[in-house]
């Protein structure tokens, strides 16, 4: 091949290299975290969310979403988005309070009245202010994925006051639904949700709490004999990216990822309300003893919890700031 020849093939070459458009940042095939099984009225959000990713993209851009912990467990999970391990991951926001002490104000004991307390609580400002401690984490927020109220489930007997508690181990997932135990004379044992099954029916733990449609997903009405109905506090989950992969992105896809997953965002909060009814009759049909928490009874639950409220507040500013947040948000 002469010198003229070659010059002109290397020129048409890169005509069509230039013409052609830049690859995205995104990939084809997106991967999603999820450690609740596909039963879940959160894991269903997050199909809904892949889909109308698919939808906006034109079927350029599809999410996979792994349900049942098939790439990371909850308490893996914060360290595989920081490390880019995954893209994309819904994250149970008390696993950063190592990190991040306000984080736990999710799980402050009857912090929040009402299952439309936690919207807009996030929208007052404070969803602005955890962001800005994930970013300084390498995560970014992408949307909040509401799992409802927490309840205690039991082997033992009716939980009707704090004494009621006195000599129960019970399986809590976070910091502070450990500290709210300890406040009602129990003994808390922190394990993940995939291993609560486990220590129930072993009879390592004598009760768990949890909320009642992840109570029914993970079948854990096989194993108990008593419900607690009190709203005592909501176990908050949030979508997260890996901030230097959602940098990478380009305008265009971080609108389309958001578009989706605020519409994934709207439609789970729609789903809670239901989603939890379902789940007590099933809790009920299965001849679990329910306990209602009447007014006087849930006062006495309020006051023997204080302690763990004011001592959050006193934690760092951010703490004292978002509980201030959330009681003006009922």
């Amino acid at each position: 091949m002469n010198a003229r020849i070659r010059t002109t093939l290397c020129l048409a070459v890169t005509a069509v290299i230039l013409a052609m458009p830049v690859s995205s940042a995104v990939a084809d095939e997106i991967k999603l975290s999820n450690q609740l099984p596909p039963s879940h009225h959160i894991s269903k959000a997050l199909d809904f969310f892949a889909d109308k990713v698919e939808e906006y993209s034109g079927g350029k851009t599809t999410v996979k979403v792994f349900h049942s912990a098939q790439l990371f467990k909850d308490t893996e999970v914060v360290e595989a988005l920081q490390e880019n391990l995954v893209p994309i991951a819904l994250v149970p926001v008390n696993k950063w309070s190592g990190m991040i002490p306000a984080t736990d104000v999710f799980e402050m004991p009857f912090v929040f009245k009402e299952l439309d307390s936690i919207k807009k609580f996030i929208e007052a400002g404070a969803g602005e202010l955890l962001n800005e401690e994930f970013n300084k984490k390498g995560v970014t927020d992408l949307f909040w994925a509401d799992y409802g109220f927490v309840q205690f489930f039991n082997s033992k007997r009716p939980l009707m006051a704090p004494a009621d508690f006195e000599g129960l181990k019970i399986r809590t997932f976070s910091n502070g639904t450990a500290e709210t135990v300890s406040a009602l004379g129990g003994t808390p044992v922190v394990m993940s949700s995939s291993e609560m099954y486990m220590a129930l029916q072993r009879k390592t733990v004598d009760g768990a709490t949890t909320g009642m449609p992840a109570a029914v997903s993970r079948k854990i009405f096989e194993v108990q004999n008593y419900l607690t109905v009190c709203n005592y506090t909501t176990a908050q989950f949030v979508v997260q990216c890996n901030l230097e992969w959602w940098d990478k992105l380009g305008d265009e896809e971080k609108e389309m990822l958001k578009k989706a997953g605020v519409e994934a965002e709207e439609w789970l909060r729609g789903q809670i309300a239901q989603s939890e009814k379902d789940a007590q009759k099933v809790i009920a049909d299965a001849g679990l003893e329910i306990t209602v928490l009447n007014a006087d009874q849930r006062d006495a639950f309020i006051e023997a919890t204080e302690p763990v409220r004011s001592g959050f507040m006193k934690k760092t500013p951010l703490c004292k700031k978002l509980v201030e947040i959330a009681l003006g948000s009922n």
